[in-house]
């Protein structure tokens, strides 16, 4: 998660009159994603990769899949998907009602979430290696308006993070989200929204301080859907060419609101309505459960509406779990994927298909000096 200074939710709705405006003047070039890290959290960035998250506690968030089994299917069944399915799916980002963002297979992406000086956004690790992508990846709450600007005079195009679903004790907008909608009904929270006492950990993500949001209940689902279209209004104000919207698979997480799959989908394709209704793009990370059956290897029921709704998608780990491959409906369809992994799991670029970009890191955390191999 990205700790920032973010507008307070009043704030971020009044701002909704002017992002659209602001989201049509960005001009469509090279794909380029930017996120910036709060002043008082580790230093994050990753290329060709982007699912960064930030823990209150000033640490870089690991991929929700650590904390939960892997059901992937085996590289050799899902490697089966049919091609009818990317063609069925084909839908563009050009050609989204209300966005302009439109990356290619030969884009390349860089999480840039630690807040480096914007004059020349040119990454130097600890390694050696030099990165200059076409797509930054930076926090939306903690970037301003004015460094996005900054990002786009350098040619480059922005993709803005937040948590699309988990509570963040530290985000400034915290006081948006109903406790029931993120403890459990009924559970007690301290004065500072935390969740406290019985049952305060059954929807906890342990790892990284905060709370899944309940979205299968649709009272809770009304009051996440608000708070979290004042983060896409704020995206959009700030000049954001897109968002990436993360820790959007509780359902396969720990947590006891009774999320399902459809609930998960529905979730997700409401995010890709709002962020267009802004001219925004977005990306869908990890949940390939959701485009892949994990027990054979065949596209499941949501998997063309999800990639047309999105237009690339980030996945961590997926070479760790094996699971890359279920995930090719989005290569099919001619949008990028973008894989992270952590510890210097792997030292050398593997073989990639065409749209595939990698980025490691030498430990669990997105520091910008800890990237080791960029393919």
């Amino acid at each position: 998660m990205r700790y920032a200074k973010s507008l307070s939710v009043a704030a971020l709705w009044s701002l909704l009159v002017t992002d659209m405006a602001l989201a049509a003047a960005v001009p469509t070039v090279t794909v380029t994603v930017c996120g910036a890290s709060s002043t008082n959290a580790t230093s994050k960035t990753a290329v060709a990769t982007s699912s960064a998250k930030t823990t209150t506690a000033s640490t870089t968030k690991v991929s929700s899949k650590a904390a939960t089994t892997s059901k992937a299917a085996t590289t050799s069944s899902v490697s089966s998907i049919p091609a009818v399915v990317a063609a069925a799916s084909a839908t563009s980002a050009a050609s989204a009602p209300g966005s302009t963002f439109a990356p290619s297979k030969t884009d390349t992406f860089v999480y840039d979430l630690d807040n480096q000086p914007i004059g020349a956004p040119t990454i130097k690790t600890k390694s050696g290696l030099t990165i200059n992508e076409h797509v930054y990846i930076v926090d939306m709450e903690n970037s301003t308006k004015e460094q996005i600007a900054n990002y786009h005079a350098q040619g480059k195009k922005v993709v803005c993070y937040f948590s699309a679903g988990t509570w963040e004790p530290d985000r400034n907008d915290r006081s948006a989200f109903s406790s029931d909608c993120y403890c459990g009904k009924g559970v007690a929270t301290k004065s500072d929204g935390k969740c406290t006492g019985a049952g305060s950990t059954d929807n906890f993500l342990a790892d990284w301080g905060e709370w899944w949001f309940d979205i299968h209940n649709p009272t809770c689902l009304s009051n996440v859907q608000a708070g979290i279209s004042a983060r896409i209004a704020a995206a959009a104000a700030k000049g954001c060419d897109a968002v990436d919207p993360d820790n959007v698979d509780s359902y396969s997480n720990k947590q006891k609101y009774g999320t399902t799959k459809q609930d998960q989908v529905n979730y997700l394709l409401w995010l890709s309505k709002t962020a267009r209704s802004h001219g925004l793009g977005i990306d869908l990370k990890n949940s390939g459960g959701l485009i892949t059956d994990d027990e054979t290897g065949e596209p499941t029921q949501w998997a063309n509406s999800l990639v047309a709704a999105f237009d690339f998608n980030v996945i961590e780990e997926c070479n760790h779990y094996k699971e890359c491959d279920a995930y090719n409906p989005f290569l099919n369809a001619g949008k990028p994927q973008i894989q992270i992994e952590y510890s210097n799991s792997i030292t050398k670029c593997p073989t990639l298909k065409a749209g595939q970009k990698l980025l490691v890191y030498s430990g669990t955390n997105l520091d910008s000096s800890q990237i080791t191999l960029s393919c």
